[in-house]
């Protein structure tokens, strides 16, 4: 057994009797030397490494690197990256893992990718907030990397990426009981597990396309139709679609977290970002308006005020009383009030933080989160 093998032996055994769960998804993997990665990465089946990294390391900060690849299967990396640019999705994956490895007591090697902004959201909604291509510091080291689960075109029996998945779901849950059940397992980070390990409603696709139904497309005479021009026709072309104006209203009552507010402004930008000239009105609202602003999908940054009651119907008044006339209103609220308006003239898509009865008079409800 080489040197290399050794110290990797040796940080895996330290860690079953002081972290449980860490260890227990570690003894998992299959180590694997590779020189052709910088550091280290994980797929959900190997924890290969570079040995000349491995061996600058001290044993605690191999500890830390261990913890990070097993927190990329614990968040299901390998399986939720889709069409994201792998770079990009690797350093929002690494921003969202770090900090847990940091609370959990391990000393992560110098130049590892941390940063407040970042803390406690998901993979996907960091990677919305981050720069194209990610700006990083001068010493950064991604000290490990994630890469997507490929079925071994070898093995007629190598699971698919869906029971793939599915098996590590039930080697989660275990690993999580186990350590739970010694008083081994982080607060935080049982949390984090159970999010992850209980299905979620498709919320940003039923946004996305509760959206794109109510984008206006229309056609211009002043720009003709290339595409029959050499025909000898003049035919109008379709204008870029666009929803005019589309009106938010944010439930700022007090029970919204800054990472619900963070993760929806997320992923309704990214959306936004295929309807230029959209204007977005923002109403904060308890009892009464307690603040608006208007904001553009190329800085779309949320500045929530309030902190009072609920009342649905302030929102929806000051739109009549400005006369906005939206394309569509999205009402992001914890849905635990009943004092509603007459129903608008406009399509309406409440989007509910909780798990919450809630049955509105009107308009179309999703949840952020799976109700039981």
């Amino acid at each position: 057994m080489d040197t290399t093998i050794k110290k990797l032996t040796k940080a895996r055994a330290g860690l079953v009797l002081s972290s449980p769960f860490f260890a227990s998804i570690s003894l998992h993997l299959k180590l694997k030397e590779d020189l052709e990665c910088e550091t280290a990465y994980t797929d959900s089946v190997m924890l290969g490494y570079n040995p000349e990294f491995v061996d600058k390391l001290t044993n605690a900060e191999l500890k830390a690197v261990i913890c990070h690849e097993v927190l990329h299967i614990a968040m299901l990396h390998p399986f939720r990256r889709n069409s994201r640019e792998p770079f990009k999705w690797n350093v929002a994956c690494d921003y969202a893992i770090n900090p847990i490895v940091k609370e959990a007591g391990f000393s992560l090697p110098e130049g590892a990718l941390l940063n407040d902004k970042y803390k406690g959201l998901e993979a996907e909604a960091i990677y919305n907030l981050l720069p194209d291509p990610p700006q990083l510091p001068a010493n950064t080291v991604m000290i490990g990397d994630v890469t997507d689960y490929q079925p071994d075109k070898n093995d007629p029996n190598s699971p698919t990426p869906q029971q793939q998945e599915q098996q590590w779901k039930i080697t989660l849950t275990g690993a999580a009981a186990i350590a739970k059940a010694q008083g081994k397992l982080p607060a935080g980070l049982d949390r984090m597990i159970q999010e992850v390990l209980q299905p979620k409603l498709p919320w940003r696709e039923i946004l996305s396309r509760f959206i794109t139904e109510n984008a206006k497309n229309d056609y211009t005479w002043t720009q003709p139709n290339k595409r029959y021009l050499y025909s000898g026709l003049y035919l109008p072309a379709l204008n870029v679609p666009t929803l005019g104006t589309i009106a938010i209203i944010i439930d700022t009552s007090g029970s919204i977290s800054q990472k619900e507010l963070d993760t929806f402004a997320s992923e309704l930008q990214s959306i936004l970002t295929i309807y230029p000239g959209t204007e977005i009105k923002v109403i904060y609202v308890d009892t009464k308006v307690a603040a608006t602003e208007t904001i553009d999908i190329y800085d779309f940054q949320l500045h929530a005020k309030g902190g009072g009651g609920t009342d649905f119907r302030p929102g929806f008044e000051y739109i009549e009383q400005e006369a906005i006339m939206p394309s569509c209103v999205i009402y992001f609220t914890d849905g635990y009030c009943d004092s509603f308006p007459e129903p608008p003239d406009y399509p309406t898509l409440w989007i509910l933080t909780d798990k919450a009865n809630f049955e509105p008079p009107f308009g179309e409800v999703i949840y952020m989160e799976r109700r039981d």
